[in-house]
């Protein structure tokens, strides 16, 4: 859609949508110069539990700044292009500067988009639910603290839709996904256990980490444009066999006009009653404590998430019922917050519609102070039951630690990931510490890439009672799956199996890791019917580079 005429559909606002919202900062180059930086990025840097949330919104223009992102910060350009924002750097460091507190393990929930970095290097030091995408970064890129000390780790990650002149450097990372990349000077990721390339260039060889020249089907997540006072949300198309960046392609625009925006604070009645009749729903950085669900029944509708914007389940109703077709929800955090926990909840999120396209999709269970510690129950993460779904980058996590004295180690949950369709398609998925299969995979004919998974040390007997990290229903006649990888951590947990399936799901580059331990508490890495494989081992890692898919019996 060409950019003019949205501009002349658009109607004049006689106010911004964001006045009032103290979570949402919009500034010109001359106002990004003036705020200190350092103080906002101490204030968030170790602040992993609390409830503020903030979204940096950098409009066209050279901004002469270096942007911190700690806990719930997010940084995006607001240009037609990610050329239009440029800044001197965006970073994010070790949780302490010594690398103490488990390095950037625990940096989670962070990102940034739609910018030009134009310094010589930048540091990422992050692991899950941290996105950089829709950038261009000139300089060098680092993922981890660069330090001759071994204890400034990190812990996976998504780079989407963006171009690195410099070289990338993986570091300490263990495990990351890479999407529509362009990496112009090479990449240095030999140390990673596990990761992938997909519809990316320029990458080198790594033994451990698969490589697909092409992006079978995706659509780049929306995201917010202003122009000449005027704001629209843009919806990127959906290709298919693609590779390299999207050069900012939009399908359309969607003006201000036709969107709702929530604030923190909004119950679901109001909520639900905004978005009739609209075309997209704007979710302001905060905290929704939210008695129901939020509905989408609406075709070709948009959900965005600004600054972990944060829908907290308190009922055993989904926070979001998705039912519409075409639907596209992007960046949004979902918590459980009943505390029934004798009754069955639907999933956090219930997704029924077809051709969905999900971005950035996060959800936890646990106990957190700004919710009175208490406990909570969510059964299933995230549900898809609408055909050909696509969901792109995402992180169910049951909380391995709080800070309140470990109570989410009693919280309950089942299962992160729960697949009821046909041709779904998952990059970049991540589920950890859930009680029972982390991925149940009923559909059929079904695809992920790349999955990181990290069983319930918390839960010493989940390998004895038969749970796995990644479960095909032995129904399934097709199914495939490329770069996944299911750990353990600490000795607790023994008989672990990694992946089970029906013989006639395929396998390419599969991984089990006993991160602290030894081999031998997988008894195997995949099971197939009968057939059980433990893989090429080699001290504490399995590996199988493929399996080949038996014929269905009819």
């Amino acid at each position: 859609m060409r950019f003019a005429a949205a501009l002349l559909q658009a109607p004049l606002c006689l106010g911004a949508w964001y006045d009032g919202i103290d979570s949402i900062k919009v500034l010109s180059p001359s106002e990004s110069s003036a705020e200190d930086w350092t103080s906002l990025y101490s204030s968030f840097r170790q602040a992993q539990f609390s409830d503020e949330r903030l979204a940096i919104l950098l409009t066209s223009g050279s901004h002469n700044v270096d942007i911190g992102l700690g806990y719930y910060m997010s940084l995006y350009g607001v240009g037609k292009s990610r050329s239009d924002v440029s800044l001197n750097s965006f970073y994010a460091l070790d949780l302490y500067d010594d690398g103490s507190g488990g390095g950037a393990t625990q940096n989670f929930w962070r990102s940034v988009e739609g910018v030009t970095a134009t310094g010589r290097s930048l540091t990422w030091a992050t692991s899950q639910a941290c996105p950089i995408r829709r950038s261009h970064i000139q300089g060098d890129l680092s993922l981890s603290v660069i330090s001759h000390h071994g204890t400034h780790w990190s812990s996976g990650g998504f780079l989407g839709d963006t171009r690195v002149d410099g070289t990338l450097t993986c570091g300490t990372q263990q495990q990351f996904f890479f999407r529509n990349d362009e990496f112009l000077s090479g990449t240095d990721c030999g140390g990673l256990v596990n990761g992938a390339f997909v519809g990316s260039s320029g990458q080198d060889a790594s033994e451990h980490v698969s490589d697909m020249p092409q992006t079978p089907d995706v659509a780049e997540k929306p995201f917010l444009v202003e122009d000449n006072g005027q704001w629209f949300v843009a919806v990127p198309p959906r290709t298919l066999g693609g590779s390299g960046t999207s050069g900012d392609a939009v399908q359309e625009l969607i003006s201000f006009d036709d969107v709702h925006v929530a604030r923190a604070g909004d119950d679901v009645a109001a909520i639900n009653a905004g978005i009739a009749g609209k075309r997209a729903l704007v979710l302001t950085p905060g905290i929704y404590n939210l008695q129901g669900s939020i509905e989408v029944s609406q075709d070709d509708f948009v959900v965005l998430g600004l600054g972990f914007a944060t829908l907290v389940a308190k009922t055993t109703a989904p926070a979001l019922y998705v039912t519409g077709q075409d639907v596209r929800v992007a960046a949004v955090l979902f918590e459980a917050g009943s505390t029934s926990l004798g009754t069955e909840t639907q999933p956090l999120l219930n997704w029924e519609g077809a051709s969905g396209i999900g971005s950035d999709i996060f959800s936890r269970v646990g106990a957190f102070p700004g919710r009175g510690c208490a406990l909570t129950r969510a059964d299933v993460h995230v549900r898809v039951a609408g055909q050909g779904t696509l969901l792109d980058n995402t992180w169910m996590w049951h909380a391995d630690h709080d800070d309140c004295d470990g109570v989410s180690d009693s919280c309950l949950d089942q299962n992160g990931l729960v697949v009821d369709a046909r041709d779904v398609i998952v990059y970049g998925l991540k589920a950890e510490h859930m009680f029972d299969d982390h991925v149940l995979w009923n559909g059929e004919n079904g695809t992920a890439v790349f999955f990181q998974c990290e069983l319930p040390y918390h839960q010493p007997n989940f390998g004895t009672s038969g749970k796995v990290g990644y479960h095909v229903a032995d129904h399934v006649q097709e199914h495939h799956g490329v770069a996944l990888g299911v750990y353990i951590v600490f000795d607790q947990l023994t008989h672990g199996l990694a992946f089970q399936a029906p013989p006639s799901a395929s396998f390419e580059n599969i991984m089990s890791w006993c991160i602290t331990g030894a081999v031998t508490q997988f008894d195997n890495l995949l099971c197939q019917g009968s057939d059980c494989q433990t893989g090429s081992c080699t001290y504490n890692q399995c590996r199988l580079a493929a399996t080949v898919a038996s014929p269905v019996q009819v």
